[in-house]
């Protein structure tokens, strides 16, 4: 069995938030901050153009997203003009402005079978690939280093359709590298970003295909097995109105293979939902009602999974969706997939995913991997498991600049305390280690928190148990 290791992950609940309250009933408006009081993360794809030139959907997206996704800035075909060269100017508009309020970004997409520059077939080969692809990968992830939460690292590789072995895309990347592409990508977005959240990202796992759904399970098997960085999966979550009997009925196979994925040890963020309204009548009220029930539905399963960290939407406003020209109603009449109709105001399904936020589990607390920094009193250098699993050990190493009083705590996905490790204990400044003694008949595989308490500040760190 391959050495255990444990990832420094995941952003905070709010910190370093602006607070916007509701003027008619003093509360927190907007969901980045339902979401944020459940831990966990709301935001929505978007671009540069609209950011610029909107005002009230840049207002829009300040109050309601926590996280948002480039839907294009960051894509080979618009980031690279030439071969050898990179044009970086709305990354980095959508990157300054999230930093200017206190927003994460979701990268997307480092490695991708499509949106390939028109030089990319006539210029990369099987000799060259592997060069392209890190320097790519390299070049961009350095740049943001520390200013992107989390990174779609490998977009959509699996492909049943293809015939190839474990079902794999026969993509580009495939034919000049075969499987290894993929490894390629995640360790050099490791590599350059450390603090950063690297994910698989995937679509059509909600519903009959098991062969697919075993395909990416595979995948993610083998690349734990090889100890591939690799910490989330996504879960594109692009549904139909249409097909909500049928999301019900295979619910049970949705909701085990997302259980499948956490006893990897991956969270799971949904990174690109929206729905589809074509089979709903024309009647604004009908389809409103029609795409909230749909979110519900889903969220009915992903909310109570504890994996499942983040929403993202495809968008936030019917205004900008782009299935009016992916997927135009016959009537004409304009799509209505996102929680905020075309003139910024809340629909069914914004009051949708505000239920689900408010009544889903707090997530255990985790600290911020924006910008790869712990509360000033507490720098954790180093967290692991025993590669023994006969030892069924969890090695806990932290560096203090400074003594404190700390509480040391091993919680289930749930919240729930399972071991204390140091309780109001005074540590000097320096090095320290504890060992946290994993008991068989109480911690089962899966996912757990470290947590370390100091005068009111939390920073916890996920230990996977494999048995």
């Amino acid at each position: 069995m391959p050495s255990r290791r444990t990832f420094l992950k995941i952003a905070a609940s709010s910190v370093g938030l602006p607070i916007m309250y509701n003027s008619m009933h003093g509360q927190i408006s907007g969901l980045r901050y339902r979401a944020a009081a459940k831990n966990m993360i709301y935001g929505a794809a978007t671009s540069s153009s609209r950011l610029r030139t909107d005002t009230a959907y840049r207002t829009t997206i300040i109050q309601e997203c926590g996280i948002i996704t480039p839907e294009y800035e960051m894509k080979w075909d618009r980031m690279r003009p030439t071969a050898t060269t990179y044009n970086f100017t709305d990354a980095d508009y959508i990157v300054n402005f999230a930093r200017q309020h206190g927003i994460l970004v979701h990268g997307h997409t480092l490695c991708w079978h499509r949106a390939l520059p028109s030089w990319f077939d006539t210029t990369v080969n099987r000799s060259n690939a592997e060069q392209f692809l890190r320097n790519h990968i390299q070049t961009v992830v350095s740049r943001y280093r520390g200013q992107i939460y989390s990174w779609d690292v490998v977009n959509e590789a699996i492909e049943p359709r293809d015939a190839t072995p474990y079902h794999l895309r026969n993509s580009r990347w495939y034919q000049y590298l075969g499987e290894n592409y993929i490894d390629i990508a995640f360790r050099a977005a490791a590599a350059a970003d450390p603090s950063a959240l690297l994910v698989y990202n995937e679509y059509d796992v909600e519903f009959d295909d098991n062969i697919r759904r075993d395909a990416i399970l595979n995948l993610l098997r083998r690349l734990k097995a090889r100890r591939v960085p690799i910490h989330a999966l996504g879960i594109q979550g692009h549904m139909r109105a249409a097909d909500r009997a049928k999301l019900n009925a295979h619910a049970h196979l949705f909701r085990q293979f997302l259980n499948d994925v956490a006893a990897l040890g991956l969270q799971i963020i949904i990174t690109e939902f929206d729905c589809d309204d074509r089979s709903l009548p024309a009647s604004i009220q009908q389809r409103d009602a029609g795409v909230a029930q749909m979110y519900g539905d889903y969220c009915a399963v992903v909310m109570n999974n504890p994996a499942v960290v983040g929403f993202i939407t495809w968008g936030i406003t019917d205004k900008y969706t782009e299935l009016n020209s992916s997927a135009p109603r016959a009537d004409r009449e304009p799509q209505r997939p996102l929680p905020l109709d075309a003139t910024m105001q809340r629909k069914s399904a914004w009051y949708a995913l505000e239920w689900w936020f408010m009544n889903t589990f707090a997530r255990p607390q985790r600290t911020t991997a924006v910008t790869n920094t712990l509360p000033e009193h507490m720098l954790i250098s180093e967290l692991e498991c025993a590669p023994n699993p006969a030892i069924q050990q969890a090695r806990i190493s932290f560096h203090l600049n400074q003594p404190r009083y700390l509480h040391i705590y091993i919680v289930d996905v749930q919240g729930r305390i399972v071991a204390r490790l140091a309780h109001e204990e005074l540590f000097s400044q320096g090095l320290h280690r504890r060992v946290w003694d994993i008991d068989p008949l109480s911690c089962s595989q899966g996912l757990y928190y470290c947590c370390i308490s100091s005068s009111g500040n939390t920073v916890s760190i996920p230990i996977v148990v494999v048995r």
